[in-house]
């Protein structure tokens, strides 16, 4: 499902995203809060969230 605003689109992670989401996740400030462990690298983030 993606939801579209005229200033915000929701959709699901996709792999592509991984560089760009992992600067957010491995933040040690943002991960514990959110609710994952910080990841220490972009494979890390990779088989968390798309199980490769």
């Amino acid at each position: 499902m993606i939801l579209e605003i005229e200033r915000l689109i929701l959709r699901p992670w996709e792999e592509k995203d991984a560089n760009d989401l992992f600067q957010y996740a491995s933040n040690p400030e943002v991960g514990p809060v959110a609710g994952w462990p910080v990841h220490t690298s972009v494979e890390n983030y990779k088989k968390l969230f798309f199980r490769t």
